[in-house]
């Protein structure tokens, strides 16, 4: 396997990127070229760093090659291309030691499928890293699913709002939930969600996957949002559309220190009834106020 790397603008990464895939490129990937950390896009904003590194990685030598020649004659990309050798089954070992099956409750667990099921008798995902990712190893994640497994779900309906790889959603399938809606403004999200439903053998007829529209005038008994304190904020309205007087939400995503933030915002028609931590990151649950 090679690997070709390049630091490039941003303004030329999808060209970058196709050429890389029309010259044979197997995988495409992107670093921060400058140290320029990316923390709370807007909502349907998906930025990219000012700086990139893109690693294309090769099969064949002669695509490689193709690929390096063709950037070198374009003036917008950087003149230091690197190719190197890379050991395919190491780097792949190397990959598969990050993930690991994550244990929530007694009853559920995510795990990769290179691992045996850990919980065959219990609850259990599949789910591999991928475009959308999400494994279920940040402590957000796990706050959230930790909450899913906790509460009884049957005869429930439920929004994920900002799905990703789909874990909350299918989880709250697994464990019981009449029907739920997971959405995304992302498509690979959508994608992802829909792949993990049909590998963990979940019905169609159980889960609605897409954009926002597949909620039109819907309301549901608990709403849950695992994604970043900004569009928490900018989306508190939209919640309060989806939700009747019993409702419950649930969000995440946030620094414990943002929480009073979000508590303060939503005061006015929503009650925080509790507040979890791990690792500096904070769940929050609110009963709307009737």
């Amino acid at each position: 396997m090679l690997q070709l790397r390049v630091q490039i603008e941003t303004n030329v990464a999808d060209w970058v990127e196709e050429l890389l895939f029309t010259c044979g490129a197997v995988s495409v990937s992107y670093t921060d070229g400058a140290s320029n950390p990316i923390l709370e896009p807007r909502p349907g904003d998906h930025p990219l760093w000012p700086h990139l590194y893109v690693y294309g990685l090769f099969a064949d030598e002669n695509a490689s090659s193709l690929a390096a020649k063709a950037l070198q004659n374009n003036p917008q990309v950087g003149t230091q291309i690197v190719l190197q050798q890379i050991d395919e089954y190491g780097w792949q070992e190397k990959f598969q030691q990050q993930f690991n099956a994550v244990q929530y409750s007694p009853r559920l667990c995510v795990y990769p499928s290179w691992k045996e099921n850990p919980n065959p008798d219990g609850i259990s995902l599949q789910l591999d890293p991928g475009l959308a990712f999400g494994t279920g190893q940040h402590p957000t994640t796990f706050l959230c699913m930790q909450w899913l497994a906790q509460t009884c779900l049957n005869e429930k309906s439920l929004i994920d709002f900002g799905c990703g790889s789909g874990i909350l959603a299918l989880a709250a399938c697994k464990l019981g939930a009449q029907h739920v809606y997971a959405v995304d403004i992302d498509p690979q999200a959508i994608l992802a969600t829909e792949e993990n439903r049909k590998k963990n053998s979940i019905a169609a007829s159980q889960i609605s996957v897409g954009d926002t529209a597949v909620l039109e005038d819907i309301s549901v008994d608990i709403i849950i949002a695992n994604i970043l304190a900004a569009p928490l904020l900018a989306l508190r309205d939209t919640f309060l559309r989806h939700m009747n007087l019993s409702s419950t939400l649930v969000v995440s995503g946030i620094l414990s220190t943002q929480s009073q933030n979000i508590i303060d915002a939503y005061s006015q028609h929503f009650k925080m009834i509790k507040q979890s931590v791990r690792e500096d990151w904070a769940c929050l649950v609110f009963d709307r106020l009737h």
